[in-house]
């Protein structure tokens, strides 16, 4: 059984009363991942949601012919989030960097725990909100970035060529 202290410190589980995260802890299943050894690829099924309890997972995604990194998750983290809401499908590759152990808790047993527990299901559905507000900030920020290179692109014609040369 996972470390109920641990699931506490987790965002997603921190409103959790202990029942609600003894519960949890009880249909979490523990696997070890190798240095470089992928956990889900790209488009892959996934049926659960997972916690990094040790080591490092990064995360990319195929653009073209290239793996972009999107960000390292460390212990604590979650993925797998949008797995219940979208397909089931991985939205990017996952891989161990140093070893790693991940807790898992499949998409039924955690369905179930939710249909059980409607306040819990309240306080996970808020936390994943929380969670989806959090992310979609950042990739506002992104995109202001990106659009801010782009106007100096277009409008400044000094920056245009210095761009232009780098990428000869």
């Amino acid at each position: 059984m996972a470390d109920v202290a641990f699931l506490r410190s987790i965002p997603l589980l921190a409103e959790f009363e202990q029942d609600e995260l003894d519960a949890i802890a009880r249909g979490l299943k523990a696997q070890d991942y190798q240095p470089l050894q992928i956990i889900f690829e790209e488009g892959s099924p996934n049926r659960a949601l997972h916690i990094v309890k040790e080591g490092r997972v990064r995360v990319t995604r195929r653009v073209d012919a290239d793996d972009v990194i999107l960000c390292d998750l460390v212990a604590g983290q979650t993925f797998g989030e949008l797995s219940i809401l979208e397909d089931g499908r991985a939205t990017a590759t996952l891989r161990a960097i140093p070893r790693t152990m991940i807790l898992s808790l499949s998409m039924n047993d955690l369905a179930s725990f939710l249909q059980s527990s409607p306040a819990a299901a309240a306080k996970f559905w808020r936390a994943i909100a929380l969670d989806l507000r959090y992310r979609l900030l950042q990739t506002n920020d992104i995109v202001r970035t990106y659009f801010e290179v782009n106007r100096a692109l277009v409008e400044n014609p000094t920056f245009r060529e210095a761009y232009a040369m780098c990428n000869r």
